[in-house]
This record gives C-alpha cells, structure tokens and sequence, in this order.
C-alpha cells in the first residue's frame, strides 16, 4: 500500500506577512539609497562650489596683486582707475619690454627677445606705461606715463637684427623719454564687477577701451556676493585711490541648481590683496 506525502501550502495570513516583511526590507532599502544619493549630490554640489568660489578669488588676486600704488601720486602712477564697492576699474598687467628703437615721436620698437607677457599687444585694446626717470634737479620721482597704443607691427627688426614688435603710440610722451633700454609696461583698462543676467548674478569682466561688453568669469554669487574694501597703509577703509595699499575681496557663491527639498547651498571665501609696492604695515 503506497503512502502519498501529504504537503502543506502556506496560508494567507504567512503570505501576507511574508509580503509585509519583504515591502518593510524593500522600503528601508529604498529610502537608505535615497538618502546615499542626496547626501552624495549635496557634497558634489558643496565641491563645485568651492571649487567656483576659490577659482573666483585666485581671478581676482592674480588681477590686482600686479597694481602699482603710489601715495599722492599722479593718476598714471597709480593701477587704480576708479573705485567702489561691487566694481573695481584698473590697469592690468599684460607684459613688459626695453625699446630697442624710436623711429618718431609717436613711434617706438620694443625687442621680442626682451618682452614677457601673456600675450601679444593689441592695438585699441592696450596702452603703453614708458618708464620717466627721476629729476635730481627738480626733485622729481620715477614714474610711468600712459600712451594708448594706435598701431602694431611684426615686421620690422631692432637695429641689432633682433625680431622687433613696433608700437605706434597715440601720443607722444615725450622725446626725451623713448631711449633705448627704456622700460615699457603693456596694460589693459580692464573692469571687474557684479552683475546680474537672467536672474542669477555674477563676476564679470570687460575691457575699458573697446567697449565690450561684461563677459562672466565666475558664479553664480549670492546677490551681493563679491565686495570689495579699499584699505590704507594701517587697514582702515579708505576712498582715495592713491591711498590704497590693499583690497579685502569678499566673495560668496550659490549652488547653481538646488534641490527643491532644501535651500541652496552658499559658500564666502574672503582675501585681502597687498598692491605691489605697497610699504608693509
């Protein structure tokens, strides 16, 4: 006689607890990955954000620290143009060379071989600072005097054969100061400021002489997120540019695209700049 197994099946109130079991398990694990990719979002969001607040300063420090400040000097021996709290108008520096060669008035030529810069000069766009030596007789101090730049060639060499960049300047400074072995600056009236575009706001930059217009160079920043302190020789605030010996730099950045479960994150990051030249403290 055979014996047939008899197998029970489960009933419904296992499967059903089963299945509350399994969902509980699922839900946990479903809210643990959630969170994990919060979590991993806001702190990549946090690094680029650092990162755009920290390559917003290190602009800003690289364009101002190469000022020159003179105290009580002439409006060409100081970088500052003209300042406020939001913006800032100064030369910056673009390269530097020695006349090897004057062949007019208007019209020096400055050794490739002796000019460093970060790029080649641009008619227009750039303005020539030829060093003026001192004056014993009249108690008279080194100095700069700024030409605007109206022409550049590649073609013709210095005297010595060596390749030459001619500058044809818009001005003339004055015949006794284009000697050759004298110091050219290459400047740029460059401006950095605030400004708002499409609801979101940003540092931004423009050249002075043609007129462009203000291109980004970091953000998005907090409304108000980049301000700028003017300070004298001690550290008290100052608005005489002549005065100026450094620029504290404040800047605050804005997470670009928050989740719309928390508020968006912010970032400040605050330098201060010492102009070159500047006496120490």
């Amino acid at each position: 006689m055979l014996k047939v197994a008899c197998r029970r099946g489960f009933t419904l109130v296992e499967v059903m607890l089963a299945l509350a079991v399994t969902l509980i398990v699922t839900g946990a694990a479903y809210n643990l990955l959630l969170n994990t990719q919060r979590l991993t979002r806001a702190q990549s969001a946090r690094v680029a954000l650092q990162s755009s607040v920290r390559a917003a300063a290190l602009i800003v420090a690289n364009e101002l620290v190469e000022l020159n400040t003179v105290s009580g000097g002439s409006a060409a021996q100081n970088d500052i143009l003209a300042l406020g709290s939001q913006a800032v108008t100064y030369r910056a520096a673009r390269g530097i060379g020695f006349i090897c060669q004057t062949t007019g008035p208007t019209v020096i030529r400055v050794a490739r071989s002796s000019f460093s810069g970060h790029r080649e000069p641009q008619a227009g766009r750039d303005e020539a600072m030829v060093f003026v030596p001192g004056d014993s007789a009249t108690s008279s101090e080194d100095g700069w005097v700024a030409v605007k730049i109206a022409g550049v060639a590649t073609t013709a060499a210095c005297p010595d054969g060596r390749p030459g960049i001619t500058l044809t300047l818009s001005a003339s400074p004055s015949p006794l100061l284009l000697e050759v072995g004298t110091p050219v600056r290459l400047v740029e009236p460059m401006e950095l400021r605030l400004y708002e575009s499409e609801g979101s706001w940003w540092l931004g930059a423009r050249a002075v002489n043609t007129g462009e217009a203000i291109q980004p160079l970091a953000g998005p920043l907090a409304a108000g997120g980049f301000n700028l302190e003017y300070l004298d020789r001690v550290g008290h605030p100052t608005p005489d540019r002549t005065g100026v010996r450094s620029i504290r730099v404040t800047i605050r950045g804005v997470e670009a695209a928050p989740e719309a479960t928390r508020p968006p994150l912010q970032q400040e990051l605050i330098t201060q700049i010492a102009l070159r030249n500047a006496p120490a403290l």
